[in-house]
């Protein structure tokens, strides 16, 4: 019965975190651990990364999990979700991203070059008479396909 909960949550929520299988269960720590272990020893799911391990079913590749990942992210996830909204503005600046999500310059700049690296963001150019950093916009790189994407693994 443990072993399925723990197993439901994480083809539920692929990439989850120790942290986020014990608040979503309200099982004790021990218990999470051994049936994590057990789950893990039958193939039955995967780990990834070591420090801060997310754990996912088997069956999803490994450049998924990759995406997963970064999008399960907090600010990449908020990013991501500002660019997808459906509206007229579609392109916003780095800047004009900082401000809505209410993050640091820094801390986009490094989300967003994470996004990028992964296509999933990409970089526009929005004035095309000048080439300033202030000109340079952001826009989801392929809306469908990560549409799909999200509802896929339910991010």
């Amino acid at each position: 019965m443990r072993k399925e909960i723990i197993f439901e949550l994480i083809k539920k929520i692929p990439g989850i975190s120790y942290n986020e299988i014990v608040h979503k269960t309200a099982l004790s720590n021990g218990v999470i651990s051994h049936y994590l272990i057990k789950l893990l020893d039958d193939k039955e799911i995967e780990k990834e990364g070591i420090i801060r391990g997310k754990y996912f079913e088997k069956n999803i590749p490994e450049k998924e999990r990759i995406l997963i990942t970064i999008l399960r992210n907090k600010t990449n996830n908020e990013i991501f979700k500002l660019l997808m909204k459906d509206s007229k503005k579609n392109i916003f600046t780095a800047n004009e991203i900082s401000k809505k999500i209410k993050k640091s310059s820094s801390t986009i700049s490094v989300s967003l070059k994470s996004l990028q690296k992964n296509k999933i963001v990409e970089r526009v150019l929005m004035n095309k008479s000048t080439i300033l950093t202030n000109d340079l916009g952001y826009k989801i790189h392929n809306k469908k396909k990560w549409i799909r994407f999200f509802e896929k693994y339910n991010l």
